[in-house]
């Protein structure tokens, strides 16, 4: 089971801010997300989608949640506005950015449990959790 966060930056500013994070975060994963949770299901995929002076997604928060059966693999984007980072500190983007992630999870586990995917939703909570924990500190 793996757990990956890309993104697409609609700022250099913003590339350089939320890269590290999102770097940050793949690590963590990487380190925490080592169950089997689901029966088939082998990727989460969540985007960050970044706007700015190049590009502006017109939205904010989880979107485009998807459920592939041939690729075995979920996805969702989580879009920041730019009024949310532009001007945001450090410890307030990481909390944006965790609070934003959960909100996907929470998403993923509702459309999971109604696929009958989720098999170990204890141990993926307790996980993300934990993953999230160490983001933050």
């Amino acid at each position: 089971m793996e757990i990956q966060i890309s993104g697409q930056y609609g700022d250099p500013q913003a590339d350089d801010i939320f890269w590290p994070m999102q770097k940050k975060l793949n690590d963590y994963f990487k380190k925490y997300i080592v169950g089997e949770y689901f029966k088939s299901i082998t990727k989460i995929a969540i985007v960050f989608r970044v706007s700015g002076k190049i590009w502006d997604f017109k939205s904010q928060g989880v979107e485009n949640l998807r459920y592939s059966k041939k690729t075995k693999t979920l996805t969702a984007d989580l879009v920041f506005s730019q009024s949310q980072w532009l001007n945001a500190d450090l410890n307030e983007l990481s909390e944006m950015i965790a609070q934003g992630t959960l909100q996907c999870f929470e998403l993923m586990i509702k459309k999971t449990e109604k696929l009958g995917e989720l098999i170990q939703k204890e141990s993926l909570l307790s996980d993300i959790e934990k993953t999230i924990s160490e983001f933050m500190h």
